[in-house]
């Protein structure tokens, strides 16, 4: 979690500085690129806890020690408009268009959600769910922010479901629909 809250954040600080760059600057990607780094940080916490070693130590923006990892940041921040997806990301780069970044980082925010689901249901250690709460939390204010830039009523959740196509064996929090809405306040207050 530590490495992909870092792809996050390179990924949100690269885009951020390449539309700068070309007149368009897309705050909503410095504010992120903000919160991502306090993530890491809240990653960077528990492995010093555990005594664990950082994967993202040494590491500079765009270089990852998980290969897994490596391809996908390439394409999230690429400028073609037909990339080999990897783990499902947007065929468009963000840099593509400023529309394109911010479909990426919806995608982003919708992958960072679920992956972090599946962490906290493998633990049972009350801080690390704690701070993987916080940080699903974040997602989700993160994800909220993007929908709203790209238009609400017309976004379509890229991993997450649909509540209209969700069938009878999909939970509410697997949903668009559950964390654009009220009722995912529960978890996150």
């Amino acid at each position: 979690m530590r490495e992909e809250e870092k792809l996050v954040r390179d990924v949100y600080a690269e885009l951020y500085q390449y539309y700068k760059e070309r007149g368009t600057e897309l705050i909503i990607l410095a504010n992120i690129t903000a919160s991502e780094q306090r993530h890491m940080d809240a990653m960077l916490g528990l492995l010093e806890a555990y005594a664990l070693n950082d994967p993202a130590a040494g590491l500079q923006s765009g270089e990852f020690d998980n290969s897994a990892l490596a391809a996908p940041y390439k394409n999230l921040v690429s400028d073609s408009e037909t990339n080999d997806t990897i783990l499902g990301e947007p065929t468009s780069g963000g840099k593509v268009s400023p529309e394109a970044a911010l479909y990426v980082g919806a995608w982003i925010e919708e992958r960072d959600m679920i992956d972090i689901m599946h962490a906290i249901a493998a633990t049972s250690r009350a801080d690390i769910v704690g701070v993987y709460s916080n940080l699903l939390c974040g997602s989700r204010e993160h994800l909220r922010a993007f929908v709203t830039h790209l238009g609400t009523d017309s976004y379509q959740p890229q991993l997450l479901y649909s509540a209209a196509d969700a069938g009878s064996d999909v939970q509410p929090a697997e949903t668009l629909e559950y964390w654009l809405g009220d009722e995912s306040d529960a978890i996150c207050m």
